[in-house]
């Protein structure tokens, strides 16, 4: 298989655009394009794996993972495990097998997920994993959530987190933030 490219489509979902990459016969990449890290995690990638990016170009690995995220989309059930490769530190990579684990509907504080993780005093770092998962949805972290159990934030899209918790079961309020300065009554 092709180790040299990362292959990517994009594809419309429920909750909005998604681009998915694969490298070899693994998924490596699942991001919303519109996301704050987008740019820096595909940079990160191809520089990791030391392939190109090349945009529009199907693969096995992507045929079939939009069909898994088509057919489950809307189930509140883990989808079928389709060979992932990432690309990080050793505790980035511990972080994203414990997120993995995250069963669908269920939450986890950010403290929680660093206990797990086996650093229970970095939660920065692990907050900070949590924002370079390349692959959104397949590494669920959008059941990571503050520890007063507000949404938080998610790749600079909380209304998307909020609708996948939601679509999971999971009882969460969206709070639209108003920034500062501005008036909300019309």
């Amino acid at each position: 298989m092709d180790e040299t490219h990362i292959y990517t489509i994009r594809c419309k979902f429920p909750v909005g655009e998604l681009e998915l990459g694969s490298i070899g016969d693994r998924l490596c990449l699942s991001l919303w394009p519109h996301s704050v890290h987008y740019e820096a995690i595909r940079r990160r990638l191809s520089k990791g794996f030391g392939a190109a990016i090349v945009d529009g170009q199907w693969t096995d690995v992507l045929r079939e993972a939009v069909e898994e995220l088509r057919q489950n989309f809307f189930r509140a059930s883990d989808m079928n495990p389709l060979p992932l490769r990432t690309f990080g530190t050793e505790l980035q990579q511990e972080v994203w097998r414990q997120v993995a684990r995250i069963p669908v509907g269920c939450t986890v504080s950010y403290s929680e997920l660093a206990a797990l993780a086996g650093h229970p005093t970095a939660v920065r770092a692990v907050a900070s994993a949590v924002g370079a998962n390349a692959l959104n949805l397949f590494v669920p972290c959008h059941r990571v959530l503050p520890a007063d159990g507000s949404l938080g934030n998610y790749a600079g899209l909380p209304y998307c987190k909020y609708r996948l918790l939601r679509m999971e079961g999971v009882d969460i309020e969206y709070r639209r933030r108003v920034p500062y300065g501005h008036n909300s009554v019309g």
